[in-house]
This record gives C-alpha cells, structure tokens and sequence, in this order.
C-alpha cells in the first residue's frame, strides 16, 4: 500500500493545506485514450516528457509478503469528526482524546495498516512529558502500544500494519546552528521495543520527522522552521533511509541527487522526488538506480504541487495533485503510468487532493473544500465515495 503522508491541521474543520547527473537520453510516450464508464468524471490523456539516466548505486528489491486489508482514515465535516474506511464507509466517531477543541492531546500520525497510529498525552502530565503512542481501531477504540515515551517522538506505521517505529531526537539545534538534528530510532512488531540505531542530519535541519515504512525502509525527513510564519528555509528537505533490522542509515541525497525533494518510496524501494528550478517535474528512481524525469503538464513550479507526490505499494503509478496560482482556478489531480509514462489529469474543477493508494492501487483522493471523498482508478475513472466528509491520513 502506498500511503500518502500529508501534515494537514484541522481548524473549525478547514483545511489549511527535490535529482541527478545529466539525462542521456529523451524519450516522449503516445498519448493514450482513456474509455470512462457511465457517470465518470471525464479526465485528458496527454503524452508526458520522460528522461532516463542510470546511476551507479543500485538498490535492493525487496519481496514484501502478501497482506490484505482496508486503510483507515480521519475525515471531517464542518462540525464533526469521523473514522472512515478506504471504501468511504464512516466506522464512528473520533475517540474521546479530543482532536478538535478540548485539549487537543490525541495526535494521529498515519495509518497502521487497518488501524491509524498516533500519540496520546492524555493521561500523562505536562505539555512537554512523556506520551503513549497509541494504536486507533475503525470503532475508535484507543490501544496503547508503547507507554511513557519521552522526547515528543515521531511516529510511523508500517504499511502492512504489523509493526510501527519512531524517532526522538537527541539534539535539536537551534536556527543558524553549525550542528544537525540527531535522532535515535526505535521499533516494534509486538514483541517488544528495541532501539535500531541512530542518525543524524547536516546543518541546517532542527527537526526530525519520520514519513514512511514500506518493505523498502523507514524514511526520516530533516525540516527547520527558521522562516516566515515557521517555514523551512531548506531549498531541499534532506532524507535518511533506515534499514529496520540492521538500523544502517544511508542519506538518499546521492540516489535522489541534491536538487530534488524526498516525496514517496514504494516497496520495492522505488523513490519519486519533485525537481524545481527553471524545468520543474517529477523525478522517478528505480531500485536500480535508474533515474526517469517527468515533466507534469501543469506543473510551471516545485511550490504547485499540494499535498505531495504518492506512489502506490507496486510502483506502477504516482499521483499529484497541481495548485499554480494566480492562473489556477482549483487543484488538478495528476494521475502517472509509471510504465508507459501516459499521464491523465482530472478536470481542476473537481479540487482533488491525493490521501492515499489503497492496496490494490485505487487512489483515494479528497475535495477538502466541498468536504467530499473519492476513489479514482488509475485511467481516470473517478467515483464519490463519501458526499459529506474529507478525508485525511493525520490530524494533530
């Protein structure tokens, strides 16, 4: 399953919502014509611009076992929140650790599996005190999966669900500092917690994130937020890829290159990353190494994409959606054949955001203005599945 991580913040239920040497070689697909069932939503198919280079440090590919289930979500409308389930089913209400208002102390971070993963400081005094990483069943029921964890941790679930990790960060310099963050990481399969190992960033990141564990690895991502209104001033988030059974750290600027930004890493450890500058796109890196550019209609800069670039679990397909004011008129969503290199791009009316790839790669995608959620298939074929909440992966 290819979740799709987006840090979204919840506010009276609106949603405030980069690679490598030289190309050698430029090849540009046919356009494909896409047959849409009865009611679908109509989207363009259009040859995308690809390029191909090969690196010299190829990657493992590794052979997940087989795993089934249906993702869980958070979805709001304008007064309530919910969990949902992939297909758009409601389950029930978020748990009593309030979200929205009260004292905010439960923090989803993703899915875990049929379940979502976050933190709880309920129970736990003081704002800055150890929390408990928890588990969210679809009934809303809270299971605590590891108690008293100190240092504001970040924490991911593995795609499959059967195991879940986290981050706590040893050293957080402060803005202008000549030091990284450092992290120790830590994980757990039910059979215990152990500490796999440390990391650290260069110059420049003061916070640590953990956004992905796929059979591939557990991804970290460096930040700061030294800017205006708490932005990063990093050009390029930097990535540290983290083998769970050995805690081996490989930064993943020498696969990815230094001018492309860390977005999704599928199973078989393919990345895709987002180029900016003068010809921003869509950077592809086989577990081989070999790198493909994407030049996305549409996309006329690296600060268009909202909400990110996902991959689904096989690597067969990408999805984007696209934001360029001042000329945009709503948010395009992109869909990629990494195979053939078709695109097909939704109509911008429609103001689709991807959430996540559900296991047997439909995309799930969200209006979060409308408060409304749909599946999409990967030719365009696009379906409401819910008509009165958003979805979203995390809250908090």
């Amino acid at each position: 399953m290819r979740i799709q991580r987006i840090a979204l913040v919840i506010a009276s239920a609106a949603i405030l919502a980069a690679c490598g040497p030289a190309t050698v070689s430029a090849t540009t697909s046919k356009a494909s014509t896409i047959a849409l069932g009865s009611g679908a939503t109509t989207p363009t198919a259009r040859p995308v611009s690809k390029s191909t280079s090969a690196t010299d440090a190829p990657a493992p590919a590794p052979s997940p076992a087989p795993f089934s289930f249906m993702p869980l979500l958070v979805a709001f409308d304008s007064e309530n929140a919910v969990l949902m389930l992939a297909s758009g089913q409601t389950t029930g209400p978020m748990p009593s650790g309030p979200v929205i208002g009260g004292d905010g102390t439960l923090t989803i971070s993703g899915p875990l599996g049929g379940r979502m993963i976050g933190t709880d400081d309920h129970q736990i005094a003081g704002p800055s005190g150890p929390v408990s990483i928890v588990a969210v069943s679809p009934d809303g029921t809270l299971t605590t999966l590891e108690k008293s964890v100190a240092g504001s941790p970040s924490v991911v679930g593995r795609d499959d669900g059967r195991a879940w990790a986290w981050a706590v960060q040893t050293n957080s310099p402060a803005c202008g500092s000549s030091t990284g963050a450092a992290f120790d990481i830590y994980t757990d399969d039910g059979n215990g917690a152990r500490k796999i190992g440390s990391a650290s960033f260069g110059a420049g990141v003061t916070q640590v994130s953990l956004v992905a564990w796929t059979a591939a690895g557990i991804v970290a991502s460096g930040r700061n937020d030294c800017g205006s209104f708490a932005a990063s001033t990093l050009a390029i988030s930097p990535a540290i890829l983290i083998n769970p059974a050995t805690g081996v750290a490989t930064g993943l600027a020498s696969r990815i290159g230094t001018d492309c930004n860390f977005q999704d890493i599928a199973d078989d450890g393919t990345i895709a990353c987002s180029v900016g500058g003068s010809a921003p796109g869509i950077r592809v890196i086989a577990p081989n190494g070999k790198q493909t550019n994407y030049s996305i209609p549409g996309l006329t800069a690296q600060q268009c994409i909202n909400g990110g670039v996902a991959l689904s679990s096989d690597a067969s397909f990408a999805a984007v959606s696209l934001s360029c004011p001042p000329t945009a008129t709503g948010t395009q969503l992109v869909l990629l054949d990494l195979t053939s290199g078709h695109v097909v791009t939704t109509p911008a009316a429609d103001d689709l955001a991807p959430t996540l790839w559900t296991p047997d790669d439909m995309l799930i995608a969200t209006d979060f203005g409308r408060g409304k959620t749909y599946s999409v298939t990967p030719w365009g074929l696009v379906t409401l599945i819910n008509a009165t909440y958003a979805a979203q992966t995390s809250v908090g």
